[in-house]
């Protein structure tokens, strides 16, 4: 099963620090296939792996302009709204989810 949360910024103001049309959205694939989201440490994982994805549709500006910064942070604010809703979902999802084990042990 293929799993993936969508972190996602829309763009809408005209800041110089980012190099895309105005009203761009953003969207950068996180996957979590690989994570148990029962474990707290898989949890962490993600949530770094949500971060990083955030980094990457909103980076940091190279200018020490003070409205390219609170670009950032709002762009970054935004991203984190987003995906707020598909990071609950997920965890949610792998909480509802029962594994089974199976007893191969020979009496």
């Amino acid at each position: 099963m293929l799993k993936i949360i969508a972190a996602a910024a829309l763009l809408a103001t005209t800041a110089p620090a980012f190099a895309q049309p105005v009203g761009t959205t953003r969207i950068v694939h996180v996957s979590y296939a690989d994570l148990d989201l029962r474990q707290a440490g898989d949890v962490k994982q993600f949530n770094r792996r949500l971060r990083v994805a955030v980094g990457t549709v909103c980076p940091d500006s190279a200018s020490p302009d003070r409205a390219a910064t609170a670009e950032v942070m709002r762009c970054r604010g935004v991203a984190y709204r987003a995906l707020k809703a598909q990071r609950a979902e997920a965890i949610a999802k792998a909480a509802a989810t029962t594994r089974l084990a199976l007893n191969t042990a020979t009496r």
